[in-house]
């Protein structure tokens, strides 16, 4: 692993480092001139790791913003998923348990009847396992049938309908652009999931409401790591098409000339 730090203006690569733990982090203060940094207003990362400790420790001023991209994708991997998944095991176990009682069941009337009923319980483990998409998906980007065949399924099943809705209003949030409604909002967002009793969301909840502060700093600094997550993928590319590099100092090199804009002309 590498750790990439990012000029969010210009694109440019300021730094990279061997490694992505928080001590690897810190050559990055230690290495770089701090005096090009002193106009920087905020610090757009993810909560994977502390790097927020050592921002706050090198640049106390600066205010750190998390991604709402990595945000929302581990409230559907966290939260969403293990619901969802937990709701259809409910179903797999039913169906199991209505084919025991079906196999030694002699009289044919109540075999077909249970039948009919495995056959419903199936259908619903079937669905749930393919909603995945639809479920993270923003409603608004929803077809008309993938829209109504979410609201069965919601209204089907109670928790997961509760994280939906959850989902659905903290990509809300993030459109926020009153700092002090932001706080509110994402304060009530949180006691919401904590009160909700969902195991998954109610441990979610009590995690990133830790790094509120951040969460709330994006109403003011609307700004997230997108454009550094896209260079991360030309740089996956780039190790694929060498094969993988053994010198870390020519693919750091590799890396900073991949993030330079190309519409220049080199002249020998």
């Amino acid at each position: 692993y590498a750790t990439c730090v990012m000029d969010l203006e210009t694109g440019d690569i300021l730094w990279v480092g061997k490694g992505r733990a928080t001590e690897d982090f810190r050559k990055f203060f230690l290495e770089y001139d701090m005096d090009y940094l002193s106009n920087v207003k905020a610090f757009a990362m993810d909560m994977n790791a502390s790097y927020n400790k050592l921002v706050e420790e090198y640049m106390p001023e600066v205010d750190i913003v998390y991604d709402r991209y990595h945000m929302q994708a581990q409230f559907g991997k966290e939260v969403l998923g293990v619901v969802r998944l937990n709701e259809a095991r409910k179903h797999q176990e039913l169906a199991k348990d209505i084919k025991e009682i079906r196999d030694g069941e002699a009289d044919p009337d109540i075999r077909r009847k249970l039948k009919a009923e495995y056959n419903e319980e199936q259908k619903a483990y079937s669905t749930l396992k393919n909603s995945r998409w639809s479920i993270l998906t923003n409603s608004k980007n929803l077809s008309d049938s993938r829209k109504s065949a979410l609201n069965t399924i919601l209204e089907e099943h109670n928790d997961l309908a509760v994280c939906y809705a959850m989902k659905e209003e903290m990509c809300r949030l993030f459109e926020l652009s009153d700092p002090k409604e932001a706080r509110d909002r994402w304060t009530s967002w949180f006691e919401a999931a904590k009160e909700s009793g969902i195991d998954a969301l109610v441990h979610f909840a009590e995690l990133k409401q830790k790094r509120l502060e951040g969460l709330i700093s994006h109403a003011t600094h609307p700004i997230s790591t997108g454009k550094l997550e896209g260079l991360n993928n030309k740089i996956k590319v780039a190790k694929r098409v060498g094969y993988g590099y053994r010198n870390d100092d020519y693919f750091f090199i590799l890396v900073r000339y991949i993030s330079m804009p190309h519409n220049f002309m080199l002249i020998p």
